[in-house]
């Protein structure tokens, strides 16, 4: 059994944030994706399960007490092949961590997989600096006063309406990417509703 919360680990950039050591401290079943599983250990918590073709991995095998599933499908990344696995074995919500940092490549290919994985499951990408979410339609947040929140759209014609903001969209397009960066919040709850992709990046208060 899956209990959620559900949280997936990558082999990026160990989490350092409270926010993202809370989540880890909340999660009933912890998937790790191969070396993140060693960041996890150094963090004090063990896996549920490790996925990946175990070429990461500090310790033998039999050294992590957990069950091990060799995924060595090489024209897919970390991350791809766990959140195929998530939904093989019918998980809907999960939180990513340590798939962001060290390497600009994958950072980028993490944030086009939260697109393509939105689509089946609700996704939540946690690093050190935000949370962030690829939407689709119309999305409450729960946020803070003062909060910066920035929203990207990859369609330049997508539309956008906001409230909560302190530059409000009403059904208006970004114009430049740039344009939705470093909004802020002016209420404990922000609506955001695109007709498109948008990602939308809920940057932490410390």
């Amino acid at each position: 059994m899956n209990k959620p919360p559900v949280i997936l680990i990558g082999n990026g950039e160990a989490p350092t944030h409270p926010i993202t050591l809370k989540v880890i401290e909340d999660a009933n079943t912890i998937v790790c994706i191969d070396g993140g599983t060693d960041k996890l250990l150094d963090l004090g918590y063990k896996p549920n399960y490790i996925l990946g073709d175990l070429d990461s991995l500090a310790l033998e095998l039999e050294d992590y007490s957990c069950k091990v599933i060799n995924l060595n499908d090489q024209s897919k990344n970390d991350l791809e092949k766990g959140l195929e696995w998530c939904l093989k074995n019918e998980i809907r919500e999960v939180s990513l961590l340590g798939f962001s940092g060290l390497r600009d490549d994958h950072n980028a290919a993490a944030l086009l997989l939260l697109k393509t994985f939105s689509y089946h499951m609700g996704l939540t990408m946690i690093t050190d600096f935000s949370m962030i979410q690829c939407i689709n339609g119309k999305t409450r947040f729960k946020v803070s006063k003062g909060q910066v929140i920035s929203i990207i759209a990859g369609n330049i014609d997508t539309t956008i309406r906001t409230n909560g903001l302190k530059y409000e969209l009403n059904n208006q397009v970004l114009g430049s990417p740039g344009n939705g960066i470093s909004n802020v919040a002016t209420m404990n709850e922000v609506v955001i509703e695109s007709n498109d992709w948008v990602w939308v990046f809920l940057n932490h208060m410390e």
